[in-house]
C-alpha cells in the first residue's frame, strides 16, 4: 500500500503582542478555520479592494456606512408616516364598506318571497272525481312550477337607486316555461 502525502506547509513565526494574538486567535474561532487562513483571507480583502489600514480608505468607509444608516433611518420613517396617514385609514374605509356590503348580502339572502296562496273553495259534488283530481295534480305541478321560479329571483340592492329582482332563468327554461304557460 502507498501512503497519501499530506500536505506539508512551511511555518515562519511572527512576533506578535500577547493580547493581539488572543484577540486573533478567538476571531479565528468564530469561522472554525485556522489563525492562518483567517490572517490570509483578511489580507486578501484588503489587497483587493485597495484598503490601507492605515491610511484615511477605513475612515471614509466607515463613514459612508454611517451615512447610509442614516438615510436607511430617514426613509423608513418616511414609510411610517406613509403607512399612519395613508394606508391603514384607507385599509379601514375598505374594511367598513366591505362590511356593510357583506352585511347587507346576508340580509338580501335570508329573504324569501312567498306568494299567498288562495283558498280553494270546496268542491262541489257535481264535478266528476276523476276531473278534480287531474285539477288537483296541474295544480301541484303549477306550484311546484312557480316554486322553481320564486327560488331563481334573487333581490339586489345597489348602492345607489332603488332594488331591483333578477331572475336566475337560462333562455332554454324561460322558453319552456312560456310554451308551458301558452299551452293552456
Amino acid at each position: 500500500m502507498e501512503k497519501k502525502d499530506k500536505k506539508k506547509y512551511e511555518y515562519s513565526a511572527i512576533s506578535i503582542k500577547a493580547d493581539v494574538a488572543v484577540r486573533f486567535r478567538r476571531y479565528s474561532k468564530q469561522f472554525s478555520k485556522s489563525n492562518s487562513e483567517v490572517l490570509h483571507r483578511m489580507l486578501f480583502f484588503l489587497q483587493w479592494n485597495g484598503l490601507d489600514p492605515f491610511g484615511k480608505s477605513v475612515e471614509k468607509i466607515v463613514s459612508a456606512l454611517e451615512n447610509d444608516r442614516k438615510q436607511i433611518e430617514y426613509l423608513i420613517s418616511i414609510i411610517k408616516n406613509i403607512e399612519k396617514t395613508q394606508t391603514k385609514p384607507t385599509y379601514e374605509m375598505v374594511k367598513i364598506l366591505f362590511e356593510a356590503h357583506c352585511k347587507n348580502n346576508e340580509v338580501t339572502k335570508k329573504k324569501k318571497l312567498f306568494l299567498t296562496q288562495p283558498e280553494l273553495e270546496e268542491v262541489k259534488e257535481t264535478v266528476p272525481k276523476i276531473f278534480h283530481e287531474r285539477l288537483q295534480k296541474d295544480f301541484r305541478e303549477y306550484k311546484m312550477d312557480c316554486r322553481r321560479l320564486l327560488e331563481k329571483i334573487e333581490v339586489v340592492k345597489p348602492t345607489f337607486g332603488k332594488p331591483y329582482l333578477i331572475v336566475g332563468l337560462s333562455q332554454g327554461e324561460y322558453e319552456r316555461l312560456r310554451r308551458q304557460l301558452n299551452k293552456d
